[in-house]
């Protein structure tokens, strides 16, 4: 059958695909490929992100325990173990490491607070890392702080820095970094950690670093607050020497050592003689610089002796308030050593001080209280001490006082005596006796001198002689001598009431240098004459040469301005002290007063002698003179014929009360 080829056998089929359908095909297969690849990268991602949200939930998580921690500890050592510990655990560093960095930033020294994650092989790198000091600059803790910020270092086998290399290598350590704990800008301690694997810096990691580095930081602050709170407790606050408090706790706690078989003790109560007119003449700021200078002499005084051999003796020195000091001996303490050691301190003070461009001296009276069996308490002893130094205050200035019972006596009565003065004040119980003044040449008054006494209500009149330095000592002098002005002025107010025209006796008013050095003390005579009344020039102040040596500016100063009220002044106890002479060329007085012990005297020719020299010197000058202590007849008419104006004394009358005193026929000549 034609044809039967084709019936015979099957033929393949074969589909043609058009060129255009295979591209696509092609497409979507790279198509598919590429959303493969995306879901890989973008699973990648996710897990990473997760990773790194992990990481980061357990750094945050870190931090905020460390913050709690830091938060609830007022011990940074505790703070900073916990730390240690927690960051080595938590970042799977093998040991970690705590430096603390002086105030003055140059070094950073070991702690001994660290903590060791695996201990295997790495103890002699700890051992050496707990008791290591590194320089600024230096190691790993040393660039963290001259640079103040984190360091890594990958290897610390390549680093030329590292210090402990060799030990490092022995332990196989690898990686390490180090972070600064801030306080503001300063760096006050370091952490550093290691690792024998290499880890790869991390920023996230040293970012935690520095959270926690703040927060540790924050232990420190609270921990310096409560130190200097604790510190500005127990010192004075301008000289940074133990206070009062503080020199307590140790005094008792040497006079219990001592009580039960320990070493004895001593107290040297110490008041700075001077320091007041500092204070009065240059300001409360100048005189704290020379308080400041004070207790840095006393300081190295102290010093210098327990390195030369009273090292035996603990020795604490502390100021107790205003200019006065105290310094505790505990130990074997003899007198002589006592007196040794108080004799430094007085030597401390030889050179002079500076307040503002004048030269000032300060010179130091002290009392010394050595510990006995009769004391009960150290009180007993400090207070001991401190009336020793008020007897050695009474006398000439820089002396040193052994306390004794005897002394104690006496001391206590003066103390008494000055606070029944005070309280005399107030009572109104002293009163002015007038001593006239009398012209030598016409016999007449010319006025009288105020004398104060004392009306005791127990001992009746008590002399100047007997409270007048005591007033002085205490300071109430100032208040004494207002009085003595306004009564010694109204009383002549009185008196010139009851005189004829053209004659107004004068009055002469002692006043105390440091009443005549007060700021105020103008304005007071101001308002005194006003109130008063009286006439300026019928006022006569009259001042010792003492004024002048406490502050021989100020001094000019007042007496220029007494003169251009009118009052006259009028330098009393001539010729008694070294200066008097130079204080005549550059101070405005008026009068010179002859001290009595040079007319008692005038049969001796060498006062004779002087008193012929203070009248030739007076008159040069155009000064008046008065002469006081005036007892003869023969006194009084030799006085006349060198020229003497005045007289004063108990031949021309004695002090009596204003009533008797100024009972007088101003025409009737006295001599």
């Amino acid at each position: 059958m034609p044809g039967g080829g084709a019936l015979g056998g099957v033929k393949h089929l074969q589909f043609t695909i058009p060129e255009g359908d295979e591209d696509r095909v092609l497409r979507l297969e790279r198509q598919l490929a590429r959303e493969r690849e995306a879901r890989l990268a973008a699973e990648a991602i996710a897990e990473k992100g997760l990773r790194d949200l992990y990481t980061s939930q357990q750094r945050l998580a870190l931090l905020q325990r460390i913050t709690e921690r830091a938060n609830s500890s007022d011990d940074f050592q505790t703070a900073a173990a916990y730390a240690l510990k927690d960051i080595c655990t938590e970042m799977e560093w093998d040991f970690g490491n705590s430096y603390v960095v002086p105030d003055d930033g140059s070094a950073a020294l070991a702690c001994d607070c660290w903590f060791l994650a695996s201990p295997d092989g790495l103890d002699p790198f700890v051992e050496v890392s707990r008791s290591i000091r590194f320089a600024a600059g230096i190691g790993l803790p040393g660039r963290v702080l001259t640079e103040t910020r984190a360091h890594w270092v990958q290897d610390v086998r390549e680093d030329t820095n590292f210090l402990r290399l060799a030990i490092a290598r022995e332990c196989g350590v690898v990686a390490g970094c180090a972070f600064p704990i801030m306080v503001g800008k300063q760096v006050v301690a370091i952490f550093e950690f290691f690792s024998r694997r290499t880890i790869t810096p991390d920023e996230g990691m040293v970012e935690t670093m520095a959270q926690i580095g703040i927060q540790l930081g924050r232990v420190v602050e609270r921990v310096r607050a409560r130190e200097a709170l604790l510190h500005d407790t127990l010192h004075d606050s301008l000289t940074g020497l133990p206070n009062r408090v503080l020199l307590a706790d140790r005094a008792t706690q040497a006079f219990e050592r001592r009580s039960t078989g320990g070493p004895g003790l001593a107290v040297l109560v110490i008041d700075l003689n001077g320091f007041k007119t500092i204070n009065d003449k240059h300001g409360h700021h100048l005189g704290d610089e020379v308080l400041v200078a004070v207790s840095r002499r006393f300081s190295a005084a102290l010093g210098s002796w327990q390195k030369e051999g009273g090292s035996e003796v603990e020795a604490l020195l502390a100021r107790t308030g205003g200019d006065e000091f105290v310094v505790l001996l505990a130990g074997t303490v003899e007198p002589t050593l006592a007196q040794h050691v108080a004799e430094l301190l007085q030597s401390a003070l030889d050179a002079p001080f500076r307040a503002g461009e004048e030269e000032a001296p300060i010179s130091a009276s002290i009392g010394i209280a050595l510990c006995a069996p009769a004391y009960g308490h150290v009180d007993q002893v400090i207070r001991d001490a401190d009336l020793a130094m008020y007897e050695a205050k009474s006398g000439d200035h820089a002396n040193i006082v052994m306390f004794t019972p005897s002394l104690g006596n006496r001391v206590r009565n003066r103390m008494a005596l000055e606070q029944e003065i005070r309280e005399a004040i107030s009572a109104r119980q002293f009163v002015l006796h007038y001593q006239p003044i009398v012209g030598l040449s016409s016999g007449q008054v010319s006025g009288f001198e105020a004398l104060v006494r004392w009306n005791h209500p127990l001992r009746g009149l008590i002399s100047p002689n007997e409270f007048i330095p005591i007033a002085e000592q205490n300071g109430s002098i100032v208040s004494l001598g207002e009085w003595v002005l306004q009564e010694a002025c109204a009383a002549l107010a009185r008196l010139h009431r009851t005189m004829p025209a053209g004659f107004l006796p004068s009055v002469a008013v002692n006043i105390a240098p440091v009443q005549f050095l007060q700021p105020d003390f103008i304005a007071q005579l101001r308002a005194v004459l006003r109130e008063t009344g009286v006439p300026p020039a019928c006022l006569k102040l009259e001042v010792t040469e003492g004024v002048a040596i406490i502050d021989s500016e100020r001094t000019r100063r007042t007496l220029e301005q007494c003169r251009d009220i009118g009052v006259r002044t009028g330098l009393d106890d001539f010729g008694t002290g070294y200066s008097s002479l130079s204080y005549l060329h550059s101070l405005p007085f008026d009068t010179l007063k002859i001290d009595r012990s040079f007319i008692a005297a005038m049969e001796r020719p060498k006062s004779l002698s002087i008193v012929r020299t203070i009248l030739d010197l007076s008159k040069k000058l155009g000064l008046s003179v008065v002469a006081e202590g005036i007892e003869t007849d023969r006194q009084s008419l030799s006085l006349a014929a060198w020229g003497c104006e005045f007289g004063q004394g108990y031949l021309l009358g004695r002090p009596e009360p204003e009533a008797t005193a100024f009972r007088f026929n101003p025409a009737r000549p006295i001599l």
